[in-house]
């Protein structure tokens, strides 16, 4: 198998996902390795990575990020795929379901961040 020629062909399909996503609008914020850290609001999320919306982003596919969703983190994190202004992050630790739980339930703020 070739591996991806641009950024939106390493995207993965909505079948092809591990475990379920959570459609949320959460206030985020990333740091890259080598720039300053970025407010954003993350899209969707699950336990092993989640889809966050940034306008400027300059981030390459497979860059190491620490994240943060909301007080929770840093998370280490990488880029994954990107696709214009949305990328998609893995993150290096799945989350403690739990806590999943508590960042749908408690920190979801629907219709902000559109």
């Amino acid at each position: 198998m070739s591996e991806p020629t641009n950024d939106t062909e390493a995207h993965e399909a909505p079948n092809q996902r591990r475990e379920p996503r959570h459609e949320v609008q959460v206030a985020g914020r990333y740091r890259s390795r080598v720039g300053a850290s970025r407010d954003i609001w993350i899209k969707d999320i699950s336990e092993t990575g989640c889809r966050f919306f940034d306008k400027f982003s300059v981030l390459p596919v497979d860059s190491n990020i620490t994240f943060r969703v909301g007080t929770i983190g840093p998370i280490p994190a990488r880029v994954r795929w990107r696709e214009k202004s949305v990328i998609g992050i893995q993150f290096d630790t799945p989350l403690h379901p739990s806590v999943l739980e508590h960042i749908v339930r408690t920190m979801d703020e629907p219709g902000a961040g559109e």
